[in-house]
C-alpha cells in the first residue's frame, strides 16, 4: 500500500492549542516530523532476507539460498545496493565462508558446499548484509543459525541439565546419554567427568554407564552462579579409544522474569497493562504462574503466561507502594522478582489493537501531573520503517482521553507510536503490529493429487496482489518432509523476517508462529510480544539532537578497485596512468590518478578468485613507481552470536536425518559386484580417495608431472590446452560433447580427494601437481547427482603442498602491494552460484538408479509474467511420504508472500 506521510489530526480534546504551543520551550510538530523524515530519506533502511532450501543440513550437503533485498517501510525492491554479502561463521567465531553476490533487481543467488575438509558438526551462524547496512550495526543484518550434523566421526552424547539455585551457587542435575551412531547404548563403560570454571576445577568424579548408556552427574557449583565459563567435561572409555566432550553449564541466574509496563512506566493512580516474559536458563520462554503482591503482602494480581513464557496482567499502582511477583516455574522452582518502581507523576500512552479497522489510543495521567501540565501541548507520531504515517497534536485538557485512528493509514508491520512533550522530549511509547492480511497471494498447484516415486511433477504458480495479477520474482524449495521434519512455527520466513524480526530488539522465539494460520489467539500473543520486545530502529532523542548514523559505508553499485600510485620515494603521482588487466575476460582499461595519486576502477566485474593485474607501464619512469592497492575493510565477526534456539544435541535431534544422510553417502559410494576371471588385475594408475570410490579404475586421461613440467602457464591454462574432451567457458570446465547438447553442468574438481571450488584451482602452481586425472563419466560413484555436476577432474598434489587453511582463504582480501611497476591481486569477486541439479527419469534405465535426495527441487529464479503466471517441473526421488513445497517471493511493488503446498508420494 502507498504511505500517506504527515497526516495531521487534531484530536477531539484539543481546546486551547495555540496558547500551549506558543510556549517558549516548544518546537513545532512540523520540525519533529521533518527531523524524523530526514532519517528515512537520507538513511533509508535496507533489509536482507535469505530463503533456504531446508532448515538444517549434514556434512556433504549443499546449502542453497536466495537473497531478497528491500528498502523502506513499503519493502520496495532495493535499488540502493547492488551487492549482497553472506558470511558463514562457526561456533568458534571463525569465518568459514564469505560470499559476495551481485544483486540484480533486488535478488541474488548463492550456495555453499559443506565439504568434509571445511565443515564439522555444530551450529553455524549465517549473516547477510549490504555495505550500506554496516552503518547501522550487525543487529540489523539478517541473522540465522544453521545446524549441521555429521553421520561420521565421534558421536556426541545427549545431555539434559536441571539447574536450580542453591545458596550462593547452584545445584546441577545432569543426565548424559552415551550412544553410538546407530543408536546402540554404550553400556557398562567407564566414564569420568570434570566440572571446570575457567582455570578452576569445581569438582570431578567417575562412574559407569548403565544398560541404556546413561550416567547421572550431580554436583553443586558455587562459582558458576555468576559466571558463564563453567563446563562439564566427560570422557568415556571405549576399549583403547577415549571419547571426550564438553558441555556448557547454564547460569542459574539466567532464569529470569522481566516486566514491561505499557507505555514504559508504572504511574501512581493510572491503571495499565503489564506484560511479562519468563525465561529459563537456556534463554527461551518457559510458562509460569504466580501472583503479584504489594510491600504489605497483599495480593493485587494473578499472572499466568499464555505463550512462550509471555503473559499480561492489569495493575493499578499506588505511589507509596512497591510490588513484586512470586513466580513458580514448571519444575517447581520458585522465585521473587521486583516490578519496576512506581512514578508518583507521569503521563502514559496506551494502544488497543483489538479492532481490525482502528487503533484506539489512550492518553492517561494522574491528578498531580495533570494539575502541573494542564493545557500544555503534546504530540503523537506513529512511524513504520522510518517513515511517518501519522501525526497528531493536542493540549492536555483532561486526565484521560481515548481516540481512534484508522489502521488504513499504516502498512502491515511494526508500528512505533510515541507521545512527545512540546519540547520534543519522548514521554511514552507503544509498539504494535499492524496486520492487514494483505500478503501477496501466491497460488501453487500440482498437476496431480498424489504421486509415485520418481514420477514427473508439474506445478503452476499464480501471483496476485489482492485480485490483480502481478509480476514477481520467487524461489521454490521442495523437500521430502518425511526425511526433513521441522516445526513450521520455528521457521524463518520472508514474512517473519522482513515484517517482524528485522525491526524488533532481542531474540524472538518461533517467529513464524505469528504468521502461520493466523487466528485471534495468535494476534493476541503477537500484541504481547510487541509489549515485551521493543522497537530498535532508532532513538527519537538522538534524532532531535541531530545525531544521525555516520555514513562510513556507502551503497555499492558495483565492485571497485582503488589504490594509490607513488614514486619509489613515496610521493603521490599526479595524472599518472594505471592500467588494469582482467586476464579471464581479456579486458584492459586505464585510470588517471588525482593529485593524491589515487586511482579508481568502477564497476569491475570479476568472479571470486579471479586475478587482476595493475601496472604503471604507461608512465615514464614506471620502474620507480609503486602501486598500492586498497584493502577493503571486512565486517568483523560478532563474538558468540546469541541464539537460544540453536540445537543443543544435534546428534539426537537430527538422528533420523543423519541416518538417511549416511545411506545417501553409502549409496553414492557403493560399487557394483564384479566377478574377475582369468587375467591379472592391472593396478589402478590414479590415487585412491574415499570421495572418489565408484569412479572408473582407469581415468579417461591422465596428465603426469612429466607432462606438466613444460607447462609454462598457469594450471587452468594447462588443463585447457592439454586435456581433450573438456570445454572451458566463463571460469568453468564442461564436457564438450554434453555442453554442445545443452547440458551446462560443469565438471567437479577434487584436490587430494577433497571437492574444491574453481577459485581454489586457480591458486595451484603447476610444480605442485603430481597428476591430473580426467573422468568424463562418474561411474557408479553418484558424484554427478551429489554435486549437480557432470564429469570429474581429480588433481593430486605433491606431499606437503596441500595446506587448506593457507590456500583456501575465503576472505580473499586485496593484498597491499608495493611491487615496482606492476602487481597482481586477487580481489573478493562475485560469487558464481551453481545450478541445482534435478535428475530426469524419462526412461526405465535411468529410473533404476537409487535416488535418496531429500531436497527434491530448488529453483531460486521463478518469475511470473504480466498475467501473474509461471510453471516449473521436476521428478520425485525414491522417498515415500509427504513432500513439502514452499514458494516465497516479492512483486515489483514490494508486496511479499509465502505459500506451502504438501502432497503425498506413494
Amino acid at each position: 500500500m502507498s504511505l500517506k506521510r504527515f497526516v495531521f489530526l487534531l484530536l477531539i480534546f484539543i481546546v486551547a492549542v495555540a496558547p500551549a504551543l506558543a510556549q517558549r520551550d516548544s518546537i513545532s510538530l512540523a520540525t519533529l516530523a521533518a527531523k524524523t523524515d530526514k532519517l528515512s530519506t537520507e538513511y533509508p533502511f535496507e533489509k536482507v532476507y535469505l530463503h533456504f532450501d531446508k532448515p538444517y543440513y549434514a556434512v556433504g550437503d549443499t546449502i542453497w539460498f536466495k537473497a531478497y533485498l528491500t528498502v523502506g517501510a513499503a519493502h520496495q525492491v532495493s535499488g540502493l545496493s547492488n551487492i549482497v554479502y553472506a558470511d558463514l561463521i562457526n561456533s568458534k567465531d571463525s569465518l568459514v565462508r564469505s560470499l559476495r553476490m551481485s544483486a540484480i533487481n533486488g535478488v541474488a543467488f548463492g550456495n555453499i558446499a559443506l565439504t568434509r575438509a571445511m565443515f564439522k558438526q555444530g551450529n553455524y551462524h549465517i549473516r547477510a548484509y549490504t555495505n550500506w547496512m554496516r552503518n547501522f550495526g550487525p543487529d540489523y543484518f539478517f541473522n540465522k543459525t544453521i545446524s549441521i550434523g555429521d553421520f561420521e566421526g565421534q558421536p556426541i552424547p545427549k545431555v539434559t541439565m536441571q539447574i536450580t539455585k542453591k545458596g550462593n551457587g547452584q545445584a546441577v542435575n545432569t543426565k548424559v546419554l552415551f550412544k553410538d551412531r546407530s543408536g546402540n547404548a554404550y553400556a557398562d563403560k567407564k566414564v569420568s567427568w570434570t566440572v571446570q570454571n575457567g582455570d578452576e576445577t569445581v569438582t570431578k568424579g567417575k562412574g559407569v554407564s548403565d544398560k541404556n548408556g546413561l550416567v547421572v552427574v550431580n554436583f553443586t557449583d558455587n562459582t558458576s552462579g555468576s559466571s558463564n565459563d563453567a563446563q562439564l567435561i566427560t570422557m568415556i572409555e571405549l576399549g583403547s579409544k577415549k571419547l571426550i566432550n564438553s558441555f556448557p553449564i547454564k547460569n542459574s541466574l539466567a532464569a529470569d522474569v522481566q516486566f514491561f509496563p505499557e507505555g514504559g512506566d508504572l504511574i501512581a493512580g493510572v491503571r495499565s497493562k503489564v506484560a511479562f516474559k519468563a525465561l529459563n536458563t537456556d534463554g527461551v520462554g518457559v510458562d509460569v504462574t504466580g501472583t503479584v503482591v504489594d510491600n504489605a503482602g497483599n495480593e493485587v494480581a494473578d499472572l499466568t503466561s499464555q505463550h512462550n513464557g509471555m503473559g499480561i496482567f492489569a495493575l493499578l499502582p499506588e505511589g507509596n507502594k512497591t510490588y513484586k511477583a512470586n513466580v513458580t516455574f514448571p519444575d517447581g522452582a520458585k522465585g521473587e522478582y521486583e516490578l519496576p518502581k512506581v512514578n508518583t507523576d507521569g503521563i502514559n500512552l496506551a494502544v488497543n489493537n483489538n479492532d481490525p479497522e482502528n487503533l484506539t489510543i489512550k492518553i492517561a495521567t494522574n491528578a498531580g501531573y495533570f494539575q502541573k501540565n494542564k493545557n500544555r501541548g503534546y504530540y503523537i507520531i506513529a512511524q513504520s520503517g522510518g517513515t511517518i504515517c501519522y501525526t497528531g497534536l493536542a493540549a492536555l485538557q483532561s486526565q484521560v482521553y481515548t481516540g481512534m485512528v484508522p489502521k488504513s493509514k499504516f502498512p502491515t508491520g511494526v508500528l512505533q507510536v510515541t507521545l512527545f512533550a512540546a519540547d520534543g522530549e519522548p514521554l511514552s511509547e507503544r509498539v504494535v503490529f499492524i496486520q492487514h492480511n494483505d500478503a501477496l497471494n501466491i497460488g501453487l498447484s500440482a498437476d496431480l493429487p498424489a504421486y509415485t516415486s520418481k514420477q514427473h511433477v508439474k506445478m503452476t504458480v499464480s501471483s496476485k496482489n489482492k485480485a490483480l495479477p502481478v509480476e514477481g520474482t520467487f524461489s521454490v524449495s521442495v523437500i521430502d518432509e518425511t526425511e526433513v521434519p521441522f516445526d513450521e512455527n520455528a521457521e524463518t520466513t520472508i514474512l517473519s523476517s522482513i515484517l517482524l524480526t528485522s525491526d524488533l530488539r532481542g531474540y524472538i522465539e518461533k517467529p513464524n508462529y505469528y504468521f502461520n494460520h493466523i487466528d485471534d489467539k495468535k494476534l493476541a500473543d503477537l500484541d504481547i510480544l510487541m509489549l515485551t520486545q521493543g522497537y530498535r530502529r532508532f532513538s527519537y532523542t538522538d534524532i532531535f539532537e541531530d545525531k544521525y548514523p555516520p555514513k562510513t559505508f556507502l551503497p555499492e553499485k558495483g565492485m571497485e578497485i582503488t589504490g594509490v600510485l607513488r614514486t619509489s620515494s613515496g610521493l603521490p603521482v599526479n595524472k599518472g596512468v594505471v592500467n588494469m588487466v582482467l586476464p579471464d575476460r581479456n579486458v584492459s582499461v586505464n585510470a588517471v590518478t588525482d593529485v593524491s595519486g589515487q586511482f579508481s576502477f568502477q564497476n569491475v566485474a570479476v568472479f571470486d578468485s579471479s586475478k587482476v593485474i595493475l601496472n604503471a607501464r604507461n608512465n615514464s619512469g614506471y620502474n620507480g613507481m609503486m602501486i598500492m592497492a586498497d584493502v577493503p575493510r571486512h565486517q568483523p565477526v560478532t563474538k558468540s552470536y546469541p541464539d537460544p534456539g540453536a540445537i543443543a544435541n544435534i546428534d539426537s535431534a537430527l538422528s533420523f536425518y543423519l541416518q538417511n544422510a549416511k545411506k545417501r553417502n553409502e549409496n553414492s559410494h557403493m560399487l557394483k559386484e564384479v566377478v574377475i576371471t582369468g587375467s591379472k588385475i592391472e593396478k589402478v594408475t590414479h590415487p585412491e580417495y574415499t570421495a572418489l570410490m565408484g569412479v572408473s579404475a582407469d581415468a579417461d586421461q591422465t596428465l603426469t608431472a612429466e607432462k606438466l613440467k613444460y607447462c609454462s602457464f598457469d594450471l587452468v591454462s594447462c588443463i585447457q590446452n592439454k586435456t581433450f574432451g573438456l570445454w572451458y567457458f566463463e571460469d568453468e570446465f564442461y564436457i564438450k560433447r554434453y555442453y554442445d547438447k545443452g547440458d551446462k553442468r560443469p565438471v567437479e574438481f577434487f584436490v587430494n580427494g577433497v571437492p574444491m571450488d574453481f577459485g581454489f584451482i586457480t591458486t595451484i602452481k603447476t610444480e605442485e601437481v603430481t597428476s591430473i586425472d580426467v573422468y568424463l563419466t562418474d561411474g557408479v560413484s553418484g558424484i554427478n547427482n551429489r554435486y549437480g555436476t557432470n564429469g570429474i577432474v581429480s588433481i593430486t598434489l605433491t606431499n606437503g603442498s596441500f595446506n587448506l587453511k593457507q590456500k583456501y582463504d575465503n576472505s580473499n582480501l586485496l593484498a597491499l602491494a608495493t611491487q615496482t611497476g606492476v602487481v597482481t591481486i586477487t580481489p573478493k569477486g562475485y560469487f558464481r552460484a551453481r545450478m541445482f541439479y534435478s535428475p530426469k527419469y524419462e526412461n526405465k534405465d535411468q529410473a533404476q538408479n537409487a535416488d535418496l535426495r531429500n531436497t527434491i527441487y530448488w529453483n531460486p529464479n521463478i518469475t511470473t509474467d504480466k498475467n501473474g503466471e509461471s510453471s516449473f517441473d521436476y521428478y520425485n526421488a525414491d522417498g515415500k511420504g509427504t513432500y513439502k513445497a514452499v514458494i516465497e517471493g516479492i512483486d515489483n511493488e514490494g508486496n511479499i508472500g509465502r505459500t506451502v503446498l504438501r502432497y503425498q508420494v506413494k
